[in-house]
């Protein structure tokens, strides 16, 4: 129930954590050369920068002690979304607001019901407020690595003992998870680029730490003296970043104001918000769809089900039947009425109080918006330096040319062909669930999700940029030849997709032989597609760990089968032209024959077949019953 709570709490509010307005001091560090190559070898050391909610920032009071929950556990932005919130004193009130709502419906006064969810929203997110002027009521302390990934190795993370420690015992008694030991695990799992440091050793690469909701020209300004300190520290007189997500914000800052070209070997964008993301301006607006009925009951609810890749696609269009019995007019309003107060009194003092939500409003929607919010006095010192962001956004396709032009090589990835999240307004842009494909892409052209470019389309360079789906046009871009398209790959799998987008990553750092996306591309081509490259990999685990005791009790016929299929999954978690199609029927050929031979338990029909034997089922049961009966519930009288 916690869980559910802290889920449904962040997707309303995006997760927002926030970081104060004062520019922070420049911590002391190592001076010396520590690596064992004195800046002497071929590889130029990586910083990742890295996307929204991958530090560990701790909220603090005004004497700078960390704000603790009632069970004792710091406020945590970034380590795990629960340690956001008091979760005891946010589930104290779900009684509360149950007979709110009951008592709300009775008398049909919807203030009752929504009073309680504002108050609850708030208590839930009083200690991450921001004034008007852009600045934050607590303090915070963010768990920054001014040294490599090798030494972070060494180093006890200060979460260590209570991360996810919501967990009890059969007592009731809390528990620690344990997670992250040293500060190195927690590198690890939020971007996993050990591939990397396994050619170029784990003091080549770095990880540049901070609140991911603060101020991104301060953000971009203190990463300029990171690159310094990397290549003191490396005796590297050039380095890597890649820019990942909420990062792309603090690349477009950078590149445009803070960055010397001599210091960059190589820049990437994965999945770089450069242009922001109207997730994050619907949100802002309360631009909400639920006022399309034909969505409502057709594909909102399946789409937002797919965001959570439970496997269970069909529930989605089976839940369509339910949500009819709910009076859509009632819904609707109490919907758009309860986002609207939320809006108001809570997200005022959030999102629309802090400088970096504001880098992530997409350029177009910028001016409308800073006008309706925050052109009064109050806000008058925080629209200073969004506008200068904005100014920065604006040009961003525009900069990275120009130095790509001048010699700097800069290289793009992106994912498209997937919704955004089907509740809000926008939800229809060709994106990778959360950024649409022009922001990640820095500018490629593409028709709204599920539909292809008009027949009459004009390519911008020739036909060859076209996607193979016929939806884009990469010729647009900023940088046609140096950017790769992935189809359905989504934003939300990106650290599961290691072998994939991540690997392209390190093998773009590390193989200066990579100078495009279209002939010298490492074998990676252009339009490539998603693949679940986690289940190739759990797979392929449970077969490398199993025991000789275990395989002492299969026939030598039986192994040989086996190892085949194992080695098949091998060679296709090497390949660099990515299907989905293919990649899932070798990775189910394994776990066929790991369960034949009682290795795992869950039947391949329940694991792989089931959903999709009972999705078709149910869609065309959820279309019969919209094409037959409307986009309407069940109340004739409505």
């Amino acid at each position: 129930m916690k869980k559910l709570i802290s889920i449904f709490l962040v997707i309303v509010l995006l997760a927002t954590s926030v970081s104060a307005f004062a520019a922070k001091p420049i911590p002391e560090y190592d001076h010396n050369c520590l690596t064992d190559c004195q800046g002497n070898c071929e590889y130029s050391p990586i910083i990742v920068v890295h996307g929204i909610m991958q530090s560990q920032v701790y909220v603090q009071d005004k004497e700078g002690n960390d704000v603790l929950t009632s069970d004792g556990f710091p406020i945590v932005e970034g380590m795990d979304m629960q340690f956001m919130f008091d979760m005891n004193t946010i589930t104290d009130q779900i009684p509360a607001l149950i007979i709110k709502l009951l008592v709300g419906v009775l008398l049909g006064n919807r203030d009752i019901f929504v009073d309680e969810v504002v108050n609850v929203v708030d208590s839930a997110f009083s200690s991450h407020y921001f004034k008007p002027d852009g600045t934050r009521e607590n303090g915070i302390h963010v768990d920054e690595y001014w040294y490599s990934d090798e030494v972070a190795m060494t180093k006890p993370d200060k979460s260590y003992g209570y991360a996810q420690g919501y967990r009890t015992d059969d007592e009731g008694n809390t528990l620690p998870s344990y997670k992250y030991e040293y500060e190195y695990d927690f590198i690890e799992a939020q971007v996993d680029i050990s591939s990397y440091c396994e050619k170029a050793g784990y003091d080549h690469a770095y990880y540049y730490a901070y609140s991911s909701f603060g101020d991104t020209l301060e953000t971009a300004e203190r990463l300029d003296s990171y690159v310094q300190m990397v290549k003191e520290q490396t005796g590297h007189d050039k380095v890597t970043i890649v820019f990942i997500s909420l990062g792309g914000t603090i690349g477009n800052a950078y590149l445009a104001k803070y960055c010397n070209p001599d210091d960059i070997d190589r820049v990437i964008y994965a999945a770089a918000a450069t242009d922001g993301s109207y997730l994050l301006s619907d949100l802002m607006n309360a631009a909400l769809s639920f006022e399309d009925a034909e969505l409502f009951y057709s594909e909102m609810i399946p789409l937002i089900l797919q965001l959570t890749d439970s496997g269970m696609d069909w529930l989605g269009y089976l839940l369509n039947f339910v949500t009819r019995a709910i009076p859509y007019g009632l819904f609707t309003d109490h919907i758009d009425y309860l986002a609207g107060r939320v809006i108001q009194e809570v997200l005022g003092n959030l999102l629309m109080n802090c400088p970096s939500m504001w880098a992530l409003v997409p350029s177009g929607e910028y001016e409308a918006m800073a006008e309706k919010y925050i052109s009064d006095e109050a806000h008058a010192p925080l629209k200073a330096k969004t506008d200068e962001y904005y100014e920065i956004q604006k040009n961003a396709a525009a900069t990275a040319k120009k130095l790509s032009d001048e010699g700097m090589d800069i290289f793009v990835i992106c994912g498209y062909g997937l919704p955004l999240p089907s509740a809000i307004e926008n939800w229809d842009y060709s994106s990778d669930n959360i950024i649409q494909i022009q922001s990640t892409s820095l500018g490629a052209t593409s028709a709204k999700y599920g539909e292809v470019l008009p027949e009459d389309y004009e390519p911008a360079i020739d036909e060859s940029y076209i996607s193979p789906d016929g939806s884009l046009d990469a010729g647009t871009c900023a940088l046609p030849d140096r950017t790769w398209f992935i189809q359905n790959q989504s934003h939300l799998k990106l650290q599961s997709s290691v072998e994939d987008v991540i690997a392209l990553c390190v093998d773009i750092a590390t193989d200066k032989s990579i100078t495009d996306a279209r002939v010298n591309n490492g074998g990676y081509p252009q339009f490539n597609q998603y693949r679940d490259n986690k289940g190739l990999r759990d797979r392929i685990y449970t077969y490398e760990h199993l025991t000789e005791e275990e395989l002492a009790t299969i026939s030598a016929e039986d192994k040989a089968e086996l190892d085949a299929a194992y080695e098949k999954a091998v060679k296709e978690l090497e390949k660099r032209a990515w299907n989905y199609d293919e990649a899932k029927a070798v990775e189910i050929e394994l776990y066929t024959k790991l369960y034949d031979l009682g290795f795992v338990g869950e039947s391949p029909f329940e694991k792989y077949e089931l959903n999709g034997l009972l999705t078709p089922i149910f869609k065309a049961a959820s279309d019969l019953i919209l094409m037959l009966y409307g986009a309407r519930d069940y109340y004739p009288f409505n």
